[in-house]
């Protein structure tokens, strides 16, 4: 059953990868479609995985500037599903950004990730991850700069079940300016 879940929801993300699923604070410009990257999620762990990017191992030139900063996620799970008390939500964050070029499939940037357990209170389970990154970019004519930000969670019970699990994925996103903390706010329902 576990391994059937994590295909599903590997085969739902690769479907819907391009999509913006979730709902953000602050305006952004329409989503566009980034192909060949898909995500599974350990719901038992609290890991979500990327694959289908690589990422350039050394920036390839003295031009190379260093992006600091710090992206918060908050999700907002509504539990409408009937969970038993023994169940936890764990949740997980996955933020790919720097120069992304979709013909070859590279990242020149970096992939990083941050889980927890959601809060519930009210019928409402909600977590909020903080990720610091620091990404060496150099530019890059045939790729774009971005950000994806791919979010999980599910309801778990104490044998380590999967009861019900939800992976989204946005469009690109724009890379914060350096320093700063962008924070967002995704609602999902289990």
């Amino acid at each position: 059953m576990r391994n059937r879940t994590i295909l599903i929801v590997a085969l739902l993300c690769v479907a819907f990868a391009g999509h913006a699923i979730g709902q953000q604070q602050a305006a952004t410009s329409p989503a566009k479609p980034v192909t060949g990257l898909s995500f599974a999620f350990d719901a038992q762990h609290g890991q979500l995985n990327a694959s289908g990017f690589a990422v350039k191992a050394t920036p390839s030139s003295a031009n190379a500037v260093s992006v600091t900063g710090t992206i918060e996620v908050t999700i907002k799970i509504d539990l409408v599903s009937k969970f038993k008390r023994d169940v936890e939500f764990p949740c997980a964050v996955t933020v790919i950004g720097g120069e992304i070029d979709t013909t070859n499939l590279v990242v020149d940037g970096g992939i990083e990730t941050a889980s927890g357990v959601a809060v519930v209170s009210s019928g409402t389970a909600t977590c909020t991850l903080a990720i610091p990154y620091t990404w060496t970019l150099v530019k890059d004519p045939a790729a774009g700069g971005g950000m994806v930000i791919a979010f999980a969670a599910a309801g778990v019970n104490r044998t380590g079940a999967t009861l019900r699990s939800t992976l989204q994925v946005t469009g690109v996103e724009p890379i914060p300016a350096s320093g700063a903390t962008s924070k967002f706010t995704f609602a999902a329902s289990l």
